[in-house]
Formats: structure tokens, sequence, C-alpha cells
């Protein structure tokens, strides 16, 4: 009996051992890429999320500030964090006599807030009614009670 001596011992297994090694590397890659990918996607969506949750922080606050002055009249600029900020567009309409010491004002509210490298803008129509209360001791009082008419996402 004759041994072939041009091919060493264990080439097959060295050669069958190489083959599984790379199907076995090039699954744990495409495993590794699917998860890496579908991480990517979760933060996006925190992101696309958080953007939303910045319109919403802002317009609390402009609601607030309506309530509180007699006219609001101020766009406002928010730095949350380094990544979410929002930013907010208020444009009042000539205010009309709706009775006796009661005006009335459209305003159309454009908020946008941003998250990394989202950003969701939203219009808000509201109506202000503006309650004029006149003391015995002639001061004026006022309340402003607002009412959101529509919302409107116009991007995202």
């Amino acid at each position: 009996m004759r041994k072939n001596k041009n091919k060493p011992k264990g080439f097959i297994a060295i050669v069958s051992i190489l083959i599984v090694t790379t199907i076995s590397m090039i699954f744990a890659m495409t495993i590794l890429k699917s998860g890496v990918n579908n991480a990517n996607l979760s933060l996006n969506s925190i992101y696309y999320e958080n953007a939303r949750i910045n319109v919403n922080l802002c317009l609390e606050d402009v609601l607030y500030r309506i309530k509180l002055e007699e006219q609001f009249n101020r766009d406002l600029d928010y730095t949350i964090t380094d990544e979410d900020s929002c930013t907010t567009d208020i444009q009042w309409f000539a205010p009309t006599q709706y009775d006796t010491g009661i005006t009335e004002a459209l305003v159309l509210l454009e908020i946008t807030g941003v998250s990394g490298s989202f950003s969701r803008t939203y219009n808000y129509g509201l109506k202000v009614r503006r309650h004029d209360i006149n003391h015995t001791d002639g001061t004026v009082q006022y309340m402003n009670n607002v009412i959101i008419n529509y919302i409107e996402e116009l991007n995202s």
C-alpha cells in the first residue's frame, strides 16, 4: 500500500474547518448587522417621539404665558438638552368685541420640536377670550381663556 505524499495529513479536515468557520462568521456578521440596524431604528423612534414631547413642552409653556399676560406676543426658542429643543412662532389676529368686557382673538401658533436628527412641526389654532373684570376701586383685572380649535402636524 502506497501513501500519497503530495497532500499532508489532515488537509481535508483543515479545509473543512476553514469552510465551516467562514460560513459561521458570515452568519454571525449578518446577525450582528441586523442587531445594529434594530438598535438604530429604536434610537430613531426615541428621537422621533422626543421631538413630539418637545413640541408639547413648548405648547404648555406658551398656553401658560397667554393665560398670565394681557397679550403674550413673543416667539420663544428653548434649548432643553444638547439634542433637544423647541421653537415657537405666534401670530395674533385682530381681536373682536365678543360681549361687554369680553374680547376674542384668534391665534396661530406654530411649534417645532427637535430631538437628535428629527424635527416635528405642529400648527395650533387657538381662540383666546379675554374677560375684563372691573373692580369698584377702578382697577381692571383680566382673565384669558384659551381654547384649542385645531391641531395639525405639518411635517415629521
